[in-house]
């Protein structure tokens, strides 16, 4: 690799913060520092500086923080500076936390200021923040004094994003819409036309606009953008109008993630009917926008369906136990989808692309793909990989992430990884193989080789791309540990039989398969979305009427989801 191909975040909306949250968090539990021993080769740990950027604070001491911009609501933040910390222009008011005098720090601020000229001392704006509570986690995370083994709940009490984040963020990263404050009961930004008109606004649009430009100016091979945003409210007009930024701007790859909470969603003003119609028309709108604008876009939700009140049932994943609309535990799940499945084109010694990634599972314009993860990947302790793959008998090994979707098992295009697999469980040894010598995946030397079999195997007329990394998944404090069942082992392997891990432990770590999946049994979620739109009366929207959505803009956008939808007829495959 002749210089980094790096990637610019977005992260617009509360929910998507939260899985941004824990996909940062994510990376920098694998962060390796020069004293570690650490069994995973160089070439198969994830090349950071694709997502991550190097720095320099006002204390001339280097900063590594994530290439992001995340976008929210006002009192998301908790206790976070929307400056960030690294980089001295805030002074922390809990003395406990840093036992420092406001007064005091708030003149070596204004000094730094004016010795590094950013501005003259008298001119420095001081503006007080108001105090907010911080969580347990939090507060020993500041002091440098996490106990691993201590239950911080976090389940129970995180409130906000902000509560179990472990990374650090640069002060441009942070960005809070003016006038716009999070309410626990409804959306405060609720349509997908309010958001177009934010970003349209130069209150918001300018210095955005701005500090994307700053980050692309400092990379110096980009190869793309990942974009995650909240489908069920306005955070998705104002996602659907930065697309439309990116590619006027830069004209670079955009792999977008629409992301769905995992309960009901509430508006101002709208009962459970108008409610749902709302959510419909969002979702609409944003699929309208994403097949025009986004290289290749995944929907994601823990929930099986996602447009009817009366229907929201969760997914299940076996050997995993969470409360459905727990937003800290379910985002978890999906960040550890996104980790997983993008580790492809990531990883130190690959050559695949974000661009190579999205061609080659939507192909013939087919933008739309569907998600599926195992976690943990089903192998049990001390069993094979090509044993486990043997006896599932061409049972699924994942479960959907994607609401109202079902691939299928042929014709199928697919990007599989997998991690956590480690090399010494793939076979046994000739000598001691026994049975396997018969089985043709014994030939196979990768794990990466014995899932491509496996699938060519089993998936009728299908065409598979795995990639594979002994790198597991790390699963420490601050990811939901509390998930995983009690016949799950520490290294995240199912136990045999009744067996139970050991009172007091916890899973540290789990293998992982995930895969971005196409075919033609997609276009059943695009109709399952078109039928719910029978249902939607849009004149009876007040919030769509008051931020001036079209009855013509809306047919148009109907009209362009139907002629999406026949991308995915039996006679468009390829």
């Amino acid at each position: 690799m002749d210089h980094t191909r790096e990637i610019l975040t977005f992260q617009f909306g509360t929910y998507a913060n939260y899985v941004g949250a824990h996909f940062w968090n994510q990376q920098e539990a694998n962060f390796r520092y020069g004293d570690e021993t650490n069994q995973v080769a160089e070439e198969q740990l994830p090349h950071n500086d694709i997502l991550y950027r190097e720095g320099l604070n006002d204390h001339n001491r280097t900063t590594y923080t994530p290439r992001l911009l995340s976008v929210d609501l006002a009192g998301t933040l908790a206790h976070l500076p929307v400056a960030g910390e690294l980089y001295g222009n805030f002074v922390q008011r809990d003395e406990e936390l840093l036992p420092l005098g406001t007064g005091e720090g708030l003149q070596k601020a204004r000094q730094r200021a004016e010795e590094s000229g950013v501005s003259a001392s008298q001119q420095l704006d001081v503006v007080e923040q108001p105090q907010a509570a911080i969580s347990e986690y939090q507060r020993d995370l500041l002091k440098n004094a996490v106990v691993p083994e201590k239950n911080y709940q976090l389940a129970e009490t995180v409130s906000s994003w902000a509560d179990f984040l472990y990374a650090r963020y640069h002060p441009r990263t942070l960005n809070i819409l003016p006038g716009l404050v999070r309410d626990p009961a409804v959306q405060s930004l609720g349509t997908y036309t309010s958001g177009t008109e934010l970003w349209e606004g130069a209150a918001f649009n300018d210095e955005f606009c701005d500090r994307i430009r700053l980050y692309v100016e400092e990379c110096d091979g980009l190869q793309g953008f990942h974009v995650l945003h909240d489908i069920d409210d306005g955070f998705a007009g104002l996602a659907g109008k930065c697309l439309e930024h990116l590619n006027d701007e830069y004209g670079r790859v955009t792999f977008v993630l629409p992301l769905h909470y995992p309960r009901v969603t509430s508006y101002a003003q709208a009962d459970p009917r108008l409610a749902h119609g709302i959510r419909v028309v969002n979702s609409v709108l944003s699929y309208y926008h994403l097949s025009e604008q986004a290289t290749m876009f995944t929907p994601l939700s823990t929930l099986e369906t996602i447009w009817r009140n009366n229907d929201l049932k969760s997914r299940q994943l076996e050997g995993l136990h969470w409360q459905a609309d727990n937003l800290y535990q379910t985002s978890a799940l999906l960040a550890t989808f996104l980790d997983t499945a993008t580790l492809g084109y990531r990883l130190r010694g690959t050559s695949q692309s974000l661009r190579l990634f999205c061609g080659s599972v939507s192909p013939a314009g087919r933008k739309m793909t569907a998600a599926g993860m195992a976690l943990p990947f089903g192998l049990r302790e001390g069993q094979d990989l090509i044993e486990f793959l043997d006896k599932s008998g061409g049972q699924a090994l994942l479960t959907q992430l994607t609401p109202g979707c079902d691939p299928g098992d042929s014709y199928v295009v697919q990007s599989v990884t997998a991690r956590g697999i480690p090399s010494e469980r793939l076979k046994r040894p000739r000598e001691q193989a026994g049975d396997q010598l018969r089985m043709a995946a014994y030939g196979c030397d990768s794990v990466s080789q014995m899932l491509q079999l496996y699938y060519q195997c089993s998936y009728h007329g299908s065409v598979t791309n795995a990639a594979a990394t002994p790198l597991p998944l790390k699963t420490q404090l601050p990811f939901p540990y509390e998930v995983f069942g009690g016949n799950i082992s520490g290294n995240g392997l199912r136990l045999p039989g009744e067996a139970e891990r050991e009172a007091g432990t916890r899973v540290e770590c789990a293998p992982v398969l995930a895969a971005l999946q196409n075919s033609t049994r997609l276009g059943e979620h695009l109709d399952n979305l078109h039928a719910q739109t029978h249902r939607v009366q849009l004149a009876k929207l007040q919030a769509y009427s008051n931020s001036g959505l079209e009855r013509d803009e809306y047919e148009t956008a109907l009209d362009q989801l139907l002629e999406f939808r026949d991308l995915y007829a039996d006679s468009q495959f390829l």
